[in-house]
C-alpha cells in the first residue's frame, strides 16, 4: 500500500517536474495566456481571426520573456536554482535562435503595416539591457529601463497591450477606433496587475539590486490598495461606457476577470510559492476569452 502510494507520488512529482521544464521555465505557457489575448481582442473588436496575428504574438512574447530572463541570468539570477540552470544550459541559446528566426519569418511574411507597427517591439529588445548611464560621483554605473524607478511592470504591460491591439488591427486594416481604445485600457490594467503581482512575488530579488517596484516603493500593502483602486475605477469607467450602450469589452467577460483580479491582489504574497504565479497567475491570462467564448455560445 505504502509503496503503491509513493510510485503514484513519484509519477505525479515527474509529471509536474516535466510541466515545469516543458512549459513553464522557456516561457510557453506565458506567451500562450498573451497570444489567447489576440484573439480576444479580435473577438471583441470584430477582426478576422487571423492566425498570424496570434504567432506572432506568441512568437515575440516567448522572445521578450525568454531574452528577458537569459539577461537577468547573470544580472539578476533567478531565486529559483532549477529555472536559473534552464536559462544556463546551453540550449537554451539555440531555443532562443529558433524563436528569433520565427520572429524574423512571421514578420518577413506580414504585411509593411504590421512590420511598421512591430517597431515599436525594439523596446523589449533593450528593456533588460544596461544602456543608461548614471553617475555618483566617480563612479559610473549602467542601468537598463527596468531599474527606471517604478517603471518595470508598466514597460511590460505597456509592450503588452500596443501589441495586443496594433498587431490585429494591422493585419485587418482597420484604424484604431474609441472600441479600441477601450479594450486597449481594460488590457493595460489587466496586464498591470497581472506584472505588478509578479513584483510581489520578486520583492527580494528587486530589493537585493536595488530595482524599485511599486511593492517596494509603496509595500505590499500600498500595492495592493493602488491595484485595488485602478481596478475598480476602470469598472466604473468602462460602466458608464456600457450605460450608453456601447459593451466593448463585453461585460460578462469583464466583470468576472475584475473580480478575480480584486482576489489575487489581496491574496497574493512575497511568501506564496514561485510557481503559484508561474502557472496559476499567468493561466489567468486564458480567462478572457475562455469567457468570451462562454458568451458567444449562449
Amino acid at each position: 500500500m505504502l509503496l503503491s502510494q509513493k510510485k503514484r507520488l513519484t509519477s505525479r512529482q515527474w509529471l509536474y517536474q516535466r510541466f515545469l521544464e516543458i512549459l513553464i521555465y522557456p516561457s510557453i505557457w506565458t506567451a500562450a495566456g498573451v497570444a489567447s489575448l489576440t484573439y480576444f481582442v479580435q473577438e471583441t473588436l470584430n477582426l478576422p481571426h487571423d492566425w498570424r496575428a496570434v504567432a506572432l504574438i506568441f512568437a515575440a512574447a516567448l522572445l521578450f520573456y525568454n531574452l528577458d530572463r537569459l539577461l537577468d541570468s547573470s544580472i539578476q539570477p533567478i531565486p529559483d536554482p532549477q529555472a536559473q540552470s534552464f536559462v544556463l544550459h546551453p540550449g537554451f541559446k539555440l531555443l532562443l535562435l529558433v524563436i528569433a528566426l520565427a520572429v524574423g519569418l512571421l514578420l518577413y511574411q506580414a504585411p509593411a503595416t504590421v512590420r511598421l507597427v512591430s517597431c515599436g517591439g525594439l523596446l523589449p529588445l533593450i528593456y533588460g539591457i544596461p544602456i543608461l548611464p548614471w553617475s555618483r560621483g566617480q563612479n559610473l554605473r549602467w542601468y537598463r529601463l527596468k531599474d527606471v524607478p517604478g517603471a518595470k511592470a508598466w514597460i511590460v504591460a505597456g509592450i503588452i497591450t500596443y501589441a495586443l491591439v496594433a498587431v490585429p488591427l494591422a493585419y485587418a486594416g482597420v484604424m484604431f477606433e474609441e472600441s479600441a481604445a477601450l479594450t486597449a485600457l481594460f488590457l493595460l490594467i489587466f496586464t498591470g496587475t497581472n506584472s505588478h503581482l509578479f513584483d510581489v512575488r520578486d520583492l527580494d530579488s528587486d530589493r537585493e539590486k536595488g530595482v524599485l517596484t511599486w511593492p517596494l516603493m509603496l509595500g505590499v500593502r500600498g500595492n495592493r490598495l493602488i491595484w485595488t483602486g485602478l481596478n475598480l475605477s476602470l469598472f466604473a469607467f468602462l460602466g458608464w461606457f456600457w450605460t450608453t450602450g456601447l459593451n466593448y469589452p463585453a461585460l460578462e467577460v469583464i466583470l468576472p476577470v475584475l473580480a478575480l483580479d480584486l482576489v489575487l491582489i489581496w491574496l497574493l504574497s512575497p511568501d506564496t510559492p514561485r510557481n503559484v504565479y508561474n502557472i496559476g497567475l499567468d493561466c489567468c491570462l486564458f480567462l478572457p476569452i475562455l469567457l468570451t467564448e462562454i458568451s458567444n455560445s449562449f
